[in-house]
Protein backbone atom coordinates (compact mmCIF):
# COMPACT_ATOMS: atom_id res chain seq x y z
CA UNK A 1 0.00 0.00 0.00
CA UNK A 2 1.32 3.29 -0.87
CA UNK A 3 -1.56 5.77 -0.31
CA UNK A 4 0.23 6.90 2.98
CA UNK A 5 2.41 9.80 3.40
CA UNK A 6 3.06 9.89 7.27
CA UNK A 7 6.63 8.42 7.17
CA UNK A 8 9.86 7.86 5.34
CA UNK A 9 10.26 4.60 5.41
CA UNK A 10 7.99 1.16 5.00
CA UNK A 11 6.43 -0.28 8.23
CA UNK A 12 3.56 -3.22 8.63
CA UNK A 13 0.33 -2.57 9.47
CA UNK A 14 -2.62 -4.94 10.81
CA UNK A 15 -5.84 -5.36 8.28
CA UNK A 16 -8.78 -5.60 9.83
CA UNK A 17 -10.20 -8.05 8.38
CA UNK A 18 -7.46 -10.78 9.44
CA UNK A 19 -8.21 -10.24 12.84
CA UNK A 20 -9.49 -13.81 13.35
CA UNK A 21 -7.51 -15.32 11.02
CA UNK A 22 -5.16 -17.95 11.61
CA UNK A 23 -2.48 -16.42 9.10
CA UNK A 24 -2.71 -13.13 8.80
CA UNK A 25 -0.53 -11.46 6.30
CA UNK A 26 -0.56 -7.68 7.09
CA UNK A 27 0.24 -5.12 4.79
CA UNK A 28 3.57 -3.27 3.89
CA UNK A 29 2.91 0.12 4.27
CA UNK A 30 5.22 1.79 1.66
CA UNK A 31 5.04 5.45 1.95
CA UNK A 32 4.87 8.38 -0.79
CA UNK A 33 6.00 11.50 -0.85
CA UNK A 34 5.00 15.06 -2.74
CA UNK A 35 8.41 16.41 -1.34
CA UNK A 36 10.63 15.01 -5.11
CA UNK A 37 7.68 15.11 -6.92
CA UNK A 38 7.62 15.90 -10.67
CA UNK A 39 4.03 17.56 -9.93
CA UNK A 40 6.07 20.10 -8.96
CA UNK A 41 6.21 21.46 -12.12
CA UNK A 42 2.72 22.61 -12.40
CA UNK A 43 2.40 24.68 -9.07
CA UNK A 44 3.84 27.89 -9.83
CA UNK A 45 3.49 29.59 -6.35
CA UNK A 46 5.36 25.93 -4.46
CA UNK A 47 6.71 24.18 -7.34
CA UNK A 48 9.91 23.89 -9.54
CA UNK A 49 10.23 27.02 -11.73
CA UNK A 50 12.50 25.16 -14.19
CA UNK A 51 14.15 21.62 -14.88
CA UNK A 52 17.36 23.25 -12.86
CA UNK A 53 15.44 23.92 -9.38
CA UNK A 54 13.79 20.18 -10.31
CA UNK A 55 17.36 18.93 -10.09
CA UNK A 56 18.87 20.75 -7.30
CA UNK A 57 15.93 20.25 -5.12
CA UNK A 58 16.14 16.25 -5.64
CA UNK A 59 20.15 16.29 -5.62
CA UNK A 60 19.69 17.92 -2.07
CA UNK A 61 17.34 15.70 -0.45
CA UNK A 62 19.43 12.39 -1.88
CA UNK A 63 22.61 14.05 -0.45
CA UNK A 64 21.23 14.51 3.22
CA UNK A 65 19.69 11.15 2.76
CA UNK A 66 22.75 9.46 1.58
CA UNK A 67 24.84 11.21 4.51
CA UNK A 68 22.44 9.92 7.10
CA UNK A 69 22.32 6.67 5.52
CA UNK A 70 26.22 6.61 5.35
CA UNK A 71 26.24 6.92 8.84
CA UNK A 72 24.20 4.07 10.00
CA UNK A 73 20.44 4.92 9.27
CA UNK A 74 19.23 3.87 5.88
CA UNK A 75 16.89 5.86 4.14
CA UNK A 76 14.41 5.76 1.63
CA UNK A 77 13.77 8.58 -1.41
CA UNK A 78 10.53 8.67 -3.27
CA UNK A 79 10.67 10.67 -6.77
CA UNK A 80 7.13 10.88 -8.00
CA UNK A 81 7.49 10.96 -12.21
CA UNK A 82 4.56 11.22 -14.28
CA UNK A 83 5.72 10.40 -18.25
CA UNK A 84 3.71 13.51 -19.44
CA UNK A 85 5.91 15.98 -17.05
CA UNK A 86 8.69 14.83 -16.08
CA UNK A 87 8.98 13.14 -19.70
CA UNK A 88 8.89 16.41 -21.87
CA UNK A 89 12.90 16.87 -23.28
CA UNK A 90 13.38 19.57 -21.07
CA UNK A 91 12.59 18.05 -17.55
CA UNK A 92 13.48 14.55 -18.80
CA UNK A 93 17.54 15.81 -19.08
CA UNK A 94 17.06 17.05 -15.15
CA UNK A 95 15.98 13.11 -14.56
CA UNK A 96 19.13 11.88 -16.11
CA UNK A 97 21.62 13.92 -14.76
CA UNK A 98 20.42 12.89 -11.45
CA UNK A 99 20.37 9.15 -12.54
CA UNK A 100 23.84 9.44 -13.24
CA UNK A 101 24.62 11.49 -10.23
CA UNK A 102 23.25 8.58 -7.88
CA UNK A 103 25.22 5.79 -9.89
CA UNK A 104 28.21 6.91 -8.85
CA UNK A 105 27.43 6.62 -5.02
CA UNK A 106 27.90 3.51 -3.10
CA UNK A 107 25.37 1.69 -2.06
CA UNK A 108 22.46 3.08 -3.84
CA UNK A 109 19.96 1.08 -5.27
CA UNK A 110 17.02 2.17 -7.15
CA UNK A 111 13.72 0.44 -7.06
CA UNK A 112 10.26 0.35 -7.60
CA UNK A 113 7.85 0.40 -5.09
CA UNK A 114 6.92 -3.41 -5.77
CA UNK A 115 10.65 -4.27 -5.06
CA UNK A 116 10.90 -2.30 -1.76
CA UNK A 117 8.11 -4.18 -0.44
CA UNK A 118 8.89 -7.16 -0.95
CA UNK A 119 12.66 -6.80 0.11
CA UNK A 120 11.08 -5.24 3.50
CA UNK A 121 9.11 -8.32 3.73
CA UNK A 122 11.84 -10.55 3.36
CA UNK A 123 14.15 -8.30 5.78
CA UNK A 124 11.58 -7.63 8.40
CA UNK A 125 9.00 -10.31 8.31
CA UNK A 126 5.08 -9.63 9.43
CA UNK A 127 4.36 -9.97 13.01
CA UNK A 128 0.59 -9.40 14.10
CA UNK A 129 0.23 -6.30 16.65
CA UNK A 130 3.69 -4.62 15.67
CA UNK A 131 2.68 -1.62 14.01
CA UNK A 132 6.41 -0.20 12.75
Amino acid sequence: MSDVYADDVPWWTDLPHERTSEKPKGCVMVPYSYDCNDFKFLTAATGFRDPGGFYDHIKNAFDVLYEEGDAGSPKMMTIGLHCRIIGRPGRFKALQDFVKYIAAKEGVWVATRTEIAESFREQYPYKPGQMA
